[in-house]
């Protein structure tokens, strides 16, 4: 009987696996010198690695620099410390695994302390309207662009190199021809972390109003003359309608009417170029009108100018000047008149001298009590200055009430004459002695509104009251 033995060689059934050892990082980087900014890349590995290089450059950190294990992935930051001195600096770094020929190299260079100055453009030394060129100077030790933050302005050269002196460059700055205003540019110079701004101006077409001591037109009417530097053909306009704009030569001149509104009238007077070829170009001046009236009592001006009388006393709009004979007419608005409404329109305070009858001429509508044309006053010498003369009106008749018009007029030697018109139509109208006889100086003032509190709830909108004086 044979016996036999066999003896095996072990067999590696797995093939050996390089190390895996990879990176990110770019090849160089390029930082700050005073405010540097940190650099972050990643290293993926299966085998211990770490960084090399940085222990001759105590201005540089990284971290971390090393892994005595395997990971996946590690995220590194490299962080530094500014640079103060006038020479740039650089370390490379290396990255290498263990049980691994891969490699990594990383350059990080920090740029010197920058220095820079320069010498600007006057903002007072504009360019010329039809486009030129001036220079202005820029001096560093490193590296710098310029740029202007208008396409109309054109600089070169726009940036230079300077390796370690101090270099000086003569920076020509060209501007276009400008068809608009005056305009302005930022011009700013950068170099490392140092950075210098300033503003250059270009001449243009002119187009503005000139200074003017005096932008409001007297309250009874009247006209203001604005001057006008322009240098293209121009045109002007008011958003107010009340008031009325013509060009004349080199000036504007705005006119408006007696106001007959119950708040100050404003508007803003603009010019522009006739033709579009300027952009947007224009000039504006505010100008304003003053109010004839003064209000007590219950009265509120609405925003549109008008004004709403409600019971809250004895509520008037009262004329700031005096009259002797005139037109009145009201404009009404919305108006709730009740069962005791009134609305009046008489004169008040008439400036009556010593001995002479006191008086008032009055149309006086008072539902419930009294709707009446009158003149009334004392006697004297046999002179009677009462009179007076009923009006059939209802208060349906005056919540359609749109115009109130009364006239205030000469009647013949001696005579006053009343006449009141409802929306447009002769309602009534007398004559009386006229107490304007006793002396040429009497004038009055004249109000509407009510004669007393009312008891209900009636009120009213005037939106206008136009006077027209009456010659005798």
């Amino acid at each position: 009987m044979m016996a036999f033995s066999c003896v095996l060689d072990e067999i590696d059934s797995q093939p050996a696996v390089e190390p895996r050892l990879e990176c990110d990082a770019l090849e160089s980087y390029t930082i700050q010198a005073q405010k540097p900014q940190d650099i972050a890349f990643t290293v993926s590995s299966t085998t211990p690695w770490k960084i090399t290089g940085f222990e001759s450059a105590p201005w540089i950190k990284v971290t971390p620099s090393s892994s005595d294990e395997s990971s996946l992935a590690e995220d590194i930051i490299i962080s530094s410390s500014a640079n103060n001195s006038m020479d740039d600096r650089s370390v490379t770094l290396t990255l290498s695994g263990d049980n691994t020929n891969i490699k990594y190299s990383i350059v990080v260079k920090q740029m010197r302390k920058g220095s820079l100055t320069v010498t600007p453009i006057a903002q007072t030394d504009a360019f010329a309207t039809g486009g030129s060129s001036k220079t202005f100077k820029v001096e560093s030790n490193i590296s710098w662009e310029a740029y202007a933050a208008e396409e109309w302005l054109k600089l070169s050269p726009s940036s230079g190199t300077s390796e370690g002196p101090m270099k000086t460059f003569d920076v020509t700055a060209t501007a276009d021809a400008n068809s608009s205003i005056v305009r302005t540019c930022l011009v700013t110079v950068a170099a490392g972390d140092d950075k210098y701004e300033f503003t250059v101006q270009q001449n243009g077409q002119t187009l503005e109003f000139l200074p003017v001591d005096n932008t409001a037109i007297d309250r009874t009417g009247g006209e203001i003359t604005i001057g006008v530097d322009a240098s293209m053909d121009w045109k002007v306009e008011c958003d107010n309608a009340d008031f009325t704009v013509t060009k004349d030569g080199d000036k504007v001149k705005v006119s408006a009417p007696w106001n007959n509104r119950f708040a100050e009238r404003k508007g803003t007077v603009t010019i522009k170029p006739v033709t579009a070829d300027y952009g947007d170009v224009s000039s504006s001046v505010e100008v304003s009108q003053g109010v004839n009236f003064e209000l007590s009592g219950g009265c509120e001006v609405l925003s549109d100018g008008s004004v709403k009388l409600t019971k809250g006393g004895t509520s008037r709009v009262s004329t700031k000047d005096t009259y002797r004979y005139a037109s009145i007419t009201l404009t009404m608005g919305d108006v709730s008149f009740g069962d005791k409404g009134q609305l009046c329109l008489s004169t008040h305070d008439a400036m009556i001298p010593d001995g002479a009858p006191k008086f008032e001429l009055q149309c006086q509508i008072k539902l419930g009590s009294k709707v009446r044309l009158r003149t009334n006053g004392g006697k004297d010498s046999g002179y009677d200055t009462y009179n007076t003369k009923d009006i059939p009106i209802t208060k349906d008749d005056l919540n359609s009430l749109k115009t109130y018009k009364v006239d205030f007029k000469p009647a013949g030697a001696g005579e006053v004459g009343l006449e009141f018109f409802y929306n447009g139509t002769s309602k009534a109208s007398m004559t009386s002695p006229s107490a304007f006889e006793y002396d040429p100086a009497v004038v009055c003032h004249y109000f509407f509104g009510f004669e007393d509190s009312p008891s209900d709830d009636t009120w009213y909108v005037v939106k206008s009251c136009d006077i027209t004086p009456v010659n005798e």
